[in-house]
Order: C-alpha cells, then sequence, then structure tokens
C-alpha cells in the first residue's frame, strides 16, 4: 500500500486594504496583485477588505472577505468592532497561513495589529503608506510612527514631483502605481463610436470623486453650468460604483459608473477631476489633460502640493477656486488646441513606467529576504 503524500500549502498572500467611501486603497492593491499573479500564477492571493466592491477582486480571480468599515458602522462602539474585525481577520489568518500579509491604508486598527502579531515570525508583514501629509500636528506623527514598529517593511508608492524621505526597512517605488496597462485601455475611436459621440465633439470628463469634498454638488452644478457655454461638448461624468447616485438629471449629460474608469481615458480632450492618488496618476499616465481641484482639507493627502507638481510640469491647471468665471477660464484655456496638445506630451513625460510592476517583483524580493 503506497503512502499518502501530505498535501502541499499554497503560498499565500494575504491583502488587506482598508476603504470606506473611496477605492484607493483597493485599486492599488488590486494593482500590485494583477502583477504579482503574473509574476507566479502558483501563488494564492486572498483579499481581506473594508471596501464593500469585493465582486472587483472576486472578477480578477481572487479570493475576497469582507468586514464593514468603521465609517459605517457606529463609530461609538469602536471597541466592539475593533474586536470583531481581530476575530474576523484572526480566523482568515489561521485559515490561509499566509507567507506575506500587505496592509494598504492610512493607518492600521487594533484589530489588525492584534490579528497579525502571533503571525510575525512565520508571516512577513508589509504596509503600503503614503507619505503626503499636510497639517498633521507632532503627535499624529508620533503615533504613525508607533504604527509602523508593528511591520518588516514599509513600502511608499512614488508620487510625481515628490520625494520622501527613506529609512530602515523601508521602500520606495520609482513609479507610480497604476491599475491598468495603457495596453488595456479602449482606443479614442472605439470609445466614441460606443457612446455616439458627434465627430465633432470634445469629450470632457468630469470626477470629482467619492470621498468628502467641500460642497461637492455646488462645484459640480458650477462646472456643468460652463461646461455648457461652450458648442459641441459631450459631457461623461464619473459617478463612483460605491458612492451615492450624483444628483444630476440631464439627457445631454454621459453617466459612467464604471470600474475602471481609465479603459476610457484615450477618449477624453479634457478632464476636471479630483487629486487622489489613483485618479491623478492614472490621468497623467494616460496623457489627460487635466484641470485638477484638489480638497484643501486633508490632513493625511496633500492635494494641492500633488495637483500643483502637475501644474509645474506643464501638464495640468489648478482650480483653487471653483467659481464660476475661474472655471469658464480654466477650460477655455485648457481646450485651446495648442495648450491641450502640449499638456498632453507633459503629462505623458511624468510617468514612464507603471510602478504595480515594480512594486510586485519588491514583494517577491521581501517575501524571500
Amino acid at each position: 500500500m503506497s503512502k499518502k503524500s501530505k498535501k502541499t500549502r499554497v503560498d499565500t498572500i494575504v491583502f488587506a486594504p482598508t476603504n470606506g467611501v473611496g477605492l484607493g486603497h483597493l485599486t492599488r492593491t488590486l494593482a500590485i496583485a494583477r502583477r504579482v499573479k503574473k509574476l507566479d500564477p502558483s501563488k494564492k492571493i486572498v483579499f481581506f477588505t473594508t471596501c464593500p466592491a469585493i465582486h472587483l477582486i472576486e472578477r480578477e480571480g481572487f479570493t475576497a472577505h469582507y468586514f464593514p468599515s468603521l465609517e459605517i458602522c457606529d463609530k461609538s462602539k469602536r471597541r466592539q468592532w475593533d474586536y470583531t474585525l481581530n476575530q474576523k481577520l484572526s480566523r482568515v489568518l489561521h485559515i490561509y497561513k499566509p507567507s506575506m500579509f500587505i496592509f494598504d491604508g492610512a493607518h492600521p486598527y487594533n484589530g489588525i495589529l492584534i490579528s497579525i502579531s502571533p503571525f510575525k515570525k512565520i508571516m512577513k508583514c508589509v504596509w503600503i503608506k503614503k507619505n503626503q501629509y499636510t497639517n498633521i500636528s507632532q503627535l499624529r506623527k508620533t503615533f504613525i510612527k508607533e504604527k509602523e514598529k508593528h511591520f518588516h517593511y514599509i513600502i511608499t508608492p512614488n508620487e510625481v514631483g515628490h520625494c520622501n524621505e527613506i529609512h530602515e526597512n523601508s521602500y520606495m517605488t520609482n513609479f507610480p502605481i497604476i491599475y491598468l496597462e495603457q495596453s488595456e485601455a479602449l482606443s479614442k475611436d472605439a470609445v466614441r463610436k460606443l457612446w455616439q459621440v458627434p465627430d465633432n465633439y470634445k469629450v470632457v470628463y468630469i470626477q470629482l470623486g467619492a470621498g468628502k469634498i467641500n460642497d461637492i454638488q455646488a462645484i459640480l452644478n458650477n462646472i456643468l453650468y460652463a461646461l455648457k457655454k461652450f458648442e459641441n461638448i459631450f459631457i461623461v461624468l464619473g459617478e463612483s460604483i460605491i458612492g451615492q447616485k450624483l444628483n444630476i438629471i440631464d439627457e445631454n449629460i454621459l453617466i459612467l459608473r464604471d470600474y475602471p474608469n481609465s479603459r476610457f481615458f484615450n477618449a477624453f480632450d479634457l478632464a476636471i477631476s479630483a487629486v487622489g492618488y489613483n485618479t491623478y496618476h492614472e490621468l497623467l499616465y494616460f496623457g489627460v489633460p487635466t484641470i485638477f481641484i484638489p480638497n484643501e482639507n486633508t490632513s493625511l493627502d496633500n492635494q494641492v502640493a500633488r495637483a500643483m507638481n502637475a501644474k509645474k510640469a506643464g501638464a495640468a491647471l489648478v482650480l483653487r477656486d471653483s467659481k464660476e468665471d475661474d472655471i469658464m477660464e480654466s477650460i477655455k484655456i485648457a481646450l485651446d488646441n495648442e495648450i491641450n496638445t502640449q499638456m498632453r506630451k507633459s503629462a505623458k513625460k511624468l510617468i514612464e513606467k507603471n510602478g504595480a510592476d515594480e512594486l510586485a517583483q519588491l514583494i517577491f524580493y521581501l517575501r524571500n529576504k
């Protein structure tokens, strides 16, 4: 009688992006996970996330475990939420026994830190963390540094025109993390045909984000009012697939509730956009001339600095006062043929490669270090 061979455990990586109303952390980790799987198809990819859009994870062929974010739960019961988070994540780690745990978020909750602690001798723990802080107190900086000690490595995704101070056991990619490759995007002609855009029309994309921007409806109304004063404009309004539906009823406006919207970017002559990490870099990567409207009240994301870096490079305009006259003037400048062409060229020069490929390779290096 032959001996039964022991079943070899599949090497597993657990990605843990935390998201509430947006998709930023999930998009970044999905971009990386896709490249990891491409480099080694034998790897098992598991997601544990507070983002409700788990169908996006499953669509990529990955296993998804969902836990509701604190933002949609009762914040007065934070301890109970943290305790339950710990129980759920601990169970996932016990089941899969991953070789790596990769967290992407503003800061890891106590429930996460408690969960990963018993596994740190057999599991490399990585925090993918942006470093564009603004108006942050020394106490807050100390708090973040204490959280970093719970991880073996800190990886900072590159920001266009921004350099971060790198410390021991920390790494920074040379290029920003982008979800789609340029080859995956639809052609300009294919999109225009799909949407039945008249030949002499220019396509303008508006994406003000799913997060909290001051009086987003008023800003949106001003933008739409200004655009309608221009002739031959086809308006596309990006709407988050997990956010509230926009209060817009206009048969002349195409509402795009899709993911990822970047697959349509080749068709856009101009974008008017918020300045979150992913959308910002995607617009530059695909060479879309853009008017950026930064949210100036974010302590953990310096959107003004990010937008100004693109402006300095001649790749975008920055609108910090969203009054009707200012919007009109910015659109007029950005749609000028000569300026528009130059903005497109400048944008493409800013991001030569996709940092997601680089980060996937870094993960393999750290896995075996």
